[in-house]
């Protein structure tokens, strides 16, 4: 509760003092460092957490992963999803490569972010092409950025907001001429 209400230090603090702990308290404090911005606290819980011989779940992986994108820790994030498998016996799930595909796309690393929403073994969705084409308008792609617009596009048709970022790239490089044909094939 503590953590959920950005209260660290409380949360910390009844963390520490719980006589016994279960997954699910290790997740909360995880996950609660993770969402405020203490990812590396955050990784250190994670492998006192190991060290307890208590087993994550797919929950604690998520809180992870999202320590790892929020802290831009790369390697540390590509080294705990593919131990995932490897070392707890998890398949990683929807959620988990949305958060590693946030991790890529916010260190420009966005070829990496999409092979790997190309090898998901799920179908991927809107939120993660619209995660690969915010990070392609923060870093200037636009051609990675018109081929996720162009997959959002497959996947909801009628939304307006990957044109609509699309443009916008264009726009910031004086593209003037792609900037007319994507406002037209808006109004159609």
């Amino acid at each position: 509760m503590y953590m959920k209400c950005s209260s660290i230090e409380d949360g910390s603090h009844v963390f520490k003092n719980m006589m016994e702990r279960d997954c699910v308290s290790w997740n909360a404090i995880i996950v609660g460092f993770a969402q405020n911005g203490y990812g590396e606290e955050a990784l250190e819980i994670f492998r006192k957490m190991l060290a307890c011989g208590e087993k994550p779940d797919h929950v604690t992986m998520i809180g992870v992963l999202y320590a790892c994108s929020h802290a831009g820790l790369v390697e540390e994030g590509r080294l705990y999803f593919f131990s995932m498998t490897k070392n707890h016996s998890l398949i990683p799930k929807k959620d988990h490569y949305y958060c590693m595909v946030d991790l890529l796309a916010r260190v420009s690393c966005l070829n990496e972010a999409r092979n790997l929403i190309k090898t998901m073994p799920m179908n991927p969705d809107a939120v993660v092409w619209g995660s690969l084409l915010a990070a392609c308008k923060v870093h200037g792609e636009i051609e990675k950025g018109k081929h996720a617009t162009e997959k959002l596009l497959e996947i909801k048709p009628q939304n307006f907001g990957p044109y609509v970022l699309l443009s916008n790239m264009y726009v910031e490089v004086g593209r003037w001429g792609d900037v007319v044909r994507v406002r037209k094939v808006m109004r159609q």
